[in-house]
């Protein structure tokens, strides 16, 4: 390239610290990177940047983490509230294995098939909630039959959002993620998709007494 490094491989930093996790972090922080050193930035202080760089809330923020039994592994909690259709939960997704999906909301007549054909190699499990809890549930059965499914029904949202959590709690093994990424938009039942991402983490994040009242 015409830029500082003349060409060169020069290692920034590792992929597995990015914010957010997955591909579609990595490219924007690839990007980044690229603009930064063109303009003559150090490999160090990029590498800085890229580690300390927290992504917004609800835009794939790792809200919590969870040590596994007896110390081993961890069970990550990610708020993608803001995948508020398919192709934004795609990219929510995809790159992460072991994935427990929280989904559902108003699809607003958008095609999941797609999605969940792309996605079910990648599931451990799927939480679905919200007025178009059932069109997903039926994907999934189509095009995931092994992947197993709570549907979570009611309409009052911290309720909703407790029982998806808990849910999700018990399918997500020692080094899965438990993903937000509802695919569709928030006003069935909540006041917006903050709403919907803090009540994720609110939850996520309990402790164990606050789980059991």
């Amino acid at each position: 390239t015409d830029g500082p490094d003349r060409g060169e491989t020069v290692d920034l930093a590792p992929a597995d610290g990015i914010s957010p996790p997955g591909p579609a972090g990595v490219a924007d922080a690839a990007a980044a990177a690229s603009l930064a050193r063109a303009v003559g930035v150090t490999p160090g202080a990029v590498a800085r940047a890229l580690g300390s760089f927290t992504v917004a809330p609800h835009r794939g923020q790792v809200v919590h983490r969870e040590p596994g039994p007896d110390g081993v592994g961890e069970i990550r909690w990610i708020d993608n509230s803001k995948a508020t259709n398919p192709h934004a939960a795609h990219a929510a997704l995809a790159g992460l294995d072991g994935a427990v999906w929280v989904a559902g909301g108003q699809l607003k007549g958008a095609d999941v098939d797609d999605l969940v054909r792309d996605v079910a190699p990648r599931l451990r499990g799927a939480v679905l909630l919200g007025a178009d809890r059932a069109v997903i549930a039926r994907a999934l059965a189509r095009h995931a039959p092994s992947v197993p499914v709570t549907v979570v029904d009611g309409t009052d949202p911290a309720t909703v959002m407790g029982h998806a959590v808990r849910a999700a709690r018990t399918l997500a093994r020692p080094g899965d993620t438990v993903v937000l990424a509802p695919a569709a938009a928030s006003l069935d039942m909540f006041d917006g998709m903050s709403h919907r991402g803090d009540l994720f983490a609110r939850y996520a994040c309990s402790t164990r007494e606050e789980r059991d009242q």
